[in-house]
């Protein structure tokens, strides 16, 4: 059974994920030490201690215990935090118009003050 839609889904998020994290693991390390949660409330959550969770964040080659898709999964339930995902979606499921769209509206906030500093160099 297919389910159709009739309408596109259409995500708004604030561009830039990409350009602050190099990685996945690090925006949800990101997520992790900035959520208002202390890490061992989440950790909890995932039914994992702080130092596991610690550790599965520090991505340390030399430890077996790395962040699984499985564990990216009770975090983003553990915190209700879904910036992960935008991360995947801005790396991934851009496309190119969306792109230029938002390179116009970055354009577009900065133009009064790039104005400005022209105006105070004496260019304008």
């Amino acid at each position: 059974m297919s389910i159709k839609s009739s309408s596109q889904l259409t995500i708004d998020f604030e561009p830039g994920l990409t350009e602050r994290h190099d990685t996945l693991l690090d925006c949800v390390r990101e997520c992790a030490y900035t959520n208002r949660n202390p890490l061992k409330t989440i950790a909890a959550d995932m039914d994992l201690s702080q130092s596991e969770l610690s550790r599965k964040l520090a991505n340390n080659p030399e430890d077996p215990r790395k962040m699984s898709v499985g564990d990216l999964e009770k975090f983003i339930v553990a915190t209700g935090d879904t910036t992960p995902i935008y991360y995947l979606v801005e790396k991934y499921l851009q496309d190119e118009s969306a792109k230029q769209k938002q390179a116009i509206s970055a354009l577009a906030k900065a133009m009064p003050d790039i104005l400005s500093l022209m105006k105070q160099a004496g260019m304008a």
